[in-house]
């Protein structure tokens, strides 16, 4: 039978050869009545052999927009999402901000009604560019075919210029219908860049030399700009300690002397001591995010900022000195001459530090949640890109993971987003299958996004997943034991309704599942899963995981008490951080 295409070119044709032109390889998404133009495109294209990004089905349009995190994250390169209109673009929201708070270049795509019913209170309509104004970096309705072209190349281009972000553009149904197709040219022009001031890098390089005990607090802005190679460099140069920020974790490696690990709300002993002690801090590439610039962060220091992003200057901590530049021209400048520091003392008095780098944790007779990591490190050489939802989990992975390479490391930061992690592993294997993608959940994050592990199965990815399970939104349990007496009322994930009302104690042998983790090789077939529950089967029962060939999901019921530590409660200062 012969295809029943048209041979005249539409807004959905013109709209793939654009992306493909762009270097799209894959788009994440799911698909409805807005978008079903593209879709019909997409499949004659496929039944022609025609270049097309190919097109992973996911099964929320949430869990898509993650996904599309996760592979820029693990690539470098802009994930793109698509949906259709109405509540296919609101679930987008999550994704949309979640990237906007971590400054990732995803592409954002959805379906709108036709042109002239915007307005009308339509079937699914929604006004996607209000909704997203605050959210995105900056987005487009599309109402006419001849803005779609240069319209998705600008969007694609402003992902990645600049400080990263996510871009939407909402394409109406007529436009990807319309054959009559006329060009228009570019309406808006960006921001220009600002001219790089080496007297401004200077007189932060020499403050670094001249300070008695330099920390270089290095952010996310780092692995964007693929300066990580450069910034141990300049670090070793000029003798100064490096604490790298929840985002910026994987940019110097875990065993560099010169590492403190993470620093903050639970960052590690020697990051927190030394930003407690430095009488100049330098953040290259990050902001002064409240779970790191604690109370009293900036009290008797001098504040260096280099940045590509002019508003995070002065926004919420006051500088001494600062430079708006991209950190591959501030690194480029500052590694050109034959300027050194030498800070002896203050190194010897860091190295003392790092002794408890992670910080140390007694075993028992429950699996401890840091053992899991460790041990996954270990069996993995520290190469594994791992990918994380949020929650206590979350920490312990940043904490005991022993990151070696920029882009290793795949999480929510400054949103926190639960359920962030199966999608994001999904996409970040599509963008770097090099290496074997482990993902490190907890029991309550993993069931926000659990549908997605359709979508693992279906395309026979090979993630390697490991749910924390200490049934409980770990986190809240361990704010309601510091601050609320203990009243687990709304955390614990083992509650029914024939519970006391009254319980609040953590009981280790209470262990309903909801769901059970282990039956879902039922539920999704072709999915391997297994069950550790005693410290002795930990390693042999993570070994086996790792070498079998498929997906595989291991329940590692952990110590319910275990708490995350070193901690900095909320207002307190660095040097009141809780350690045991």
């Amino acid at each position: 039978m012969q295809d029943p295409v048209s041979t005249q070119p539409t807004g959905a044709a013109l709209f793939f050869d654009t992306l493909a032109k762009l270097g799209v390889e894959v788009i994440f998404g799911h698909t409805g009545g807005a978008v079903i133009p593209l879709h019909v495109e997409l499949n004659k294209r496929m039944r022609r052999g025609h270049p097309t990004p190919r097109f992973v089905l996911c099964r929320q349009e949430g869990g898509a927009g993650h996904a599309a995190e996760g592979y820029a994250r693990a690539s470098g390169r802009v994930g793109v999402a698509l949906a259709t209109s109405g509540p296919g673009s609101t679930n987008l929201a999550t994704p949309i901000a979640d990237a906007h708070k971590d400054s990732v270049p995803t592409l954002f795509i959805t379906g709108q009604v036709p042109s002239s019913a915007i307005g009308s209170d339509a079937f699914q309509e929604v006004d996607t560019v209000g909704f997203t104004r605050p959210i995105s970096k900056h987005n487009y309705l599309v109402r006419d075919v001849g803005d779609l072209e240069w319209v998705l190349r600008e969007a694609f281009a402003l992902t990645q210029s600049g400080r990263p972000g996510p871009v939407v553009v909402d394409i109406c149904k007529d436009v990807q219908l319309a054959t009559r197709i006329a060009p228009r040219p570019p309406r808006r022009r960006h921001r220009p860049s600002v001219p790089f001031a080496p007297e401004r890098a200077d007189a932060i390089i020499e403050a670094l030399i001249d300070a008695e005990r330099p920390v270089i607090k290095a952010g996310g802005g780092v692995i964007h700009a693929g300066a990580a190679a450069a910034l141990c460099r300049f670090a070793e140069r000029l003798e100064a300690p490096v604490t790298t920020t929840f985002n910026a974790l994987g940019a110097v490696p875990f065993d560099a002397p010169y590492y403190l690990g993470m620093p903050g709300m639970h960052g590690s002993v020697p990051a927190n001591y030394a930003l407690r002690d430095a009488d100049l801090i330098l953040t290259l590439g990050g902001r002064f995010d409240d779970r790191v610039a604690v109370k009293d962060f900036a009290l008797g220091k001098r504040i260096a900022h280099v940045d590509i992003d002019p508003s995070e200057i002065d926004k919420t901590v006051k500088t001494d000195l600062h430079l708006v530049a991209p950190l591959n021209d501030f690194f480029d400048h500052a590694l050109a001459g034959a300027r050194h520091g030498r800070h002896p003392a203050w190194l010897s008095t860091v190295a003392e530090w790092r002794a408890q780098l992670p910080l140390p944790y007694s075993e028992g007779d429950y699996i401890k949640p840091q053992a899991v990591v460790e041990t996954l490190s270990e069996l993995t050489d520290g190469d594994a890109t791992l990918v994380t939802g949020v929650g206590q989990h979350q920490m312990w992975s940043a904490q005991y993971y022993r990151f070696q390479r920029p882009r290793q490391w795949i999480s929510s930061g400054g949103l926190g987003t639960m359920g962030f992690g199966l999608p994001a592993a999904i996409g970040a294997w599509y963008g770097n299958s090099d290496h074997p993608v482990v993902l490190i959940d907890g029991d309550g994050s993993f069931q926000m996004n659990i549908q997605e592990l359709a979508t693992v199965v279906a395309n026979a990815i090979p993630l390697k997943m490991f749910v924390l399970n200490n049934s409980f939104l770990g986190m809240v349990r361990q704010w309601e034991d510091m601050m609320d007496g203990g009243h687990h009322y709304e955390t614990c994930l083992a509650r029914r309704e024939d519970c006391d009302p009254h319980c609040t104690e953590i009981d280790q042998n209470c262990r309903r599942q909801f769901p059970n983790l282990l039956g879902l090789n039922a539920v999704y077939p072709r999915l391997e899963t297994l069950r550790v529950k005693h410290p002795a089967d930990l390693r042999d029962s993570l070994a086996q995981a790792l070498a079998m060939p498929g997906p595989v999901l291991v329940d590692c019921w952990i110590d319910k008490a275990e708490d995350v530590l070193p901690m900095v409660l909320p207002g307190g200062r660095l040097d009141t951080m809780i350690e045991s």
